[in-house]
């Protein structure tokens, strides 16, 4: 199974890139991170989550699983985020993506079709750090 990340903005030269990439080289499993383009910023808020989605929409095949990370989404411990990966592996899942939104969030779209909807707390979380959370998860798992 491959794990997508599925992310908008692009990562920078940062203290999380460096956390990301220290992740993604310790773990062992087919990681990819996906960086969908931000929408132009004199779009409504409404249009740039719609024109975002469509990026991340791109990459689902029949043969995916959707996670979205959003803060209205379930709080998991670490053993219940290792669980949601290892059932799609048992069940023979080609490609499990993670999407991160970008400064507006997700569209409905994405969330209203993700297999699980997770939040890292309650607390609305900068989408390069998410990004770095959510390594640090995946690896965990791992």
């Amino acid at each position: 199974m491959q794990i997508i990340v599925a992310a908008v903005g692009r990562a920078k030269h940062k203290p999380e890139a460096e956390l990301i990439a220290h992740y993604l080289k310790a773990c062992r499993w087919d990681i990819t991170i996906k960086e969908i383009p931000d929408a132009p910023s004199n779009l409504s808020a409404e249009a740039r989550r719609a024109r975002e989605a469509e990026g991340i929409a791109k990459l689902l095949t029949p043969q995916s699983r959707l996670f979205v990370m959003d803060s209205t989404g379930q709080s998991l411990t670490s053993p219940q985020f290792a669980k949601l990966i290892q059932d799609a592996q048992k069940t023979a899942v080609k490609h499990a993506v993670f999407a991160i939104g970008g400064q507006d969030g997700l569209d409905a779209s994405l969330i209203t079709q993700a297999h699980k909807v997770i939040a890292f707390g309650a607390a609305t979380w900068p989408h390069q750090l998410l990004r770095a959370m959510l390594m640090e998860q995946i690896y965990r798992a791992y």
